[in-house]
This record gives C-alpha cells, sequence and structure tokens, in this order.
C-alpha cells in the first residue's frame, strides 16, 4: 500500500494530483486516518489507464513504467505503444474531416459515459454517508 506522498514522487505530480484522483475516483484508495493508502495494483491500472489518452505527458509516464517494471519495459512501452500512439496522433492531424469528426465523436460518447460512472460513484458515496448519519442518530437518539 502506497501513501499519496510516495505516488506523488513515483509519478512526478502534486499531492493533490493524486488525492484529486482518489476524490473523482480514477484511483481507489481507502481511508487512513487523515490519509489515504492506494494499493499499487490500482495504481498500475491508472497509470495504464492515463498511458492511453492521447495528449498525456509521455515524457512523465516512460520514467514511471521504467521504475515500477524496469528498462526493458520502458523500452517496450515506447516501442510498441507510445511511439504508434505518436505517429496515429500525427495521422489524425493530417486525416480526412470525416474521420476527424468519427474520431472525436468516439472520444466525446467516451467522456460522457466516464462522466455519468462518475456521477453515479459519487451519489453512491454520498447515500453510504446518508445511511452513517441516519444510523448514528438513531443510536443518539436511543
Amino acid at each position: 500500500m502506497l501513501t499519496t506522498k510516495q505516488i506523488s514522487e513515483l509519478l512526478r505530480v502534486s499531492e493533490e494530483t493524486v488525492r484529486r484522483w482518489i476524490r473523482t475516483g480514477e484511483l481507489h484508495a481507502e481511508q487512513d486516518g487523515k490519509g489515504y493508502r492506494v494499493d499499487e495494483l490500482a495504481l498500475k491500472r491508472l497509470v495504464d489507464e492515463k498511458s492511453q489518452i492521447p495528449g498525456t505527458a509521455l515524457n512523465k509516464i516512460l520514467p514511471i513504467i521504467q521504475d515500477m517494471f524496469g528498462p526493458e519495459a520502458a523500452q517496450f512501452a515506447k516501442s510498441n505503444v507510445f511511439d504508434p500512439l505518436q505517429a496515429t496522433m500525427q495521422s489524425s492531424e493530417t486525416a480526412t474531416p470525416e474521420a476527424s469528426k468519427a474520431s472525436m465523436e468516439a472520444e466525446l460518447a467516451r467522456l460522457k459515459r466516464k462522466k455519468r460512472r462518475l456521477e453515479l460513484e459519487h451519489e453512491l458515496k454520498l447515500l453510504d454517508i446518508e445511511e452513517q448519519i441516519a444510523s448514528m442518530e438513531r443510536k443518539q437518539h436511543s
């Protein structure tokens, strides 16, 4: 289990960024007093997800992969994931307007689904807190 500070140092981002990922549900964490603890598998899932997003700072992701999996994995990722991804992004800049429009519509649909998922997760968390409040109020009145 990793702390937000450890994750921020590992990913070379601020602790606030890590806490924001936790608040938005992008990174699953367990509350530990005033802080959070994150399972390494959850962190690896987040890194994998973020590395697939066009426009992500790839120069930040490759060192993370190297730190977590070693130099061979970083080279493999660069050759098989990032270089093809960059080539795809460059070719999309010169793509036909129809192809660009279709990819934008697909990305828009994906983002709308992600937004709805986050809204539902937020609602579930609020309902859980409301249940805890109601339970405590019942105990207080009895």
